[in-house]
């Protein structure tokens, strides 16, 4: 991963769209790779409580809709299926390399990042951009 591979963070999304699945899409098909059908790994899924569906950001929903293939590091989970049915992997060298686009939903943990700076081939930050 070069500086050059990190997508900016989008704008404000609407209920309905998010630009970051724009800006993914374009960043994809700069690399020659078309959204649907490509592997998206989602890094920073806010951990899940007791079944808590609304711990999926609306973005895995948008991206699993226009046809990605849509995978999500949780921090404490070994492979396995998300309570709204997302696949949750751990994060390795392998699903990082394996990735067509690495999805910041938050910034990666310190231990994490130098694994994500070695393995991922192309990553989008899609962190809200800071208020004023």
């Amino acid at each position: 991963m070069t500086e050059g591979d990190v997508a900016p963070a989008p704008a404000t999304p609407t209920p309905d769209h998010d630009p970051a699945v724009d800006r993914l899409a374009e960043g994809l098909a700069a690399r020659g790779v078309a959204l649907a059908g490509a592997r998206v790994l989602l890094l920073g899924l806010p951990e899940c409580r007791d079944s808590e569906v609304s711990a999926v950001p609306p973005l895995a929903g948008l991206l699993h809709a226009a046809g990605a293939l849509v995978r999500a590091v949780a921090p404490h989970a070994a492979t396995a299926a998300h309570p709204a049915g997302l696949l949750c992997v751990p994060l390795t060298a392998r699903e990082l390399s394996e990735a067509d686009a690495v999805v910041l939903l938050a910034a990666p943990r310190k231990t994490d990042r130098p694994l994500v700076e070695r393995w991922a081939a192309y990553v989008h930050d899609a962190r809200a951009a800071p208020r004023m």
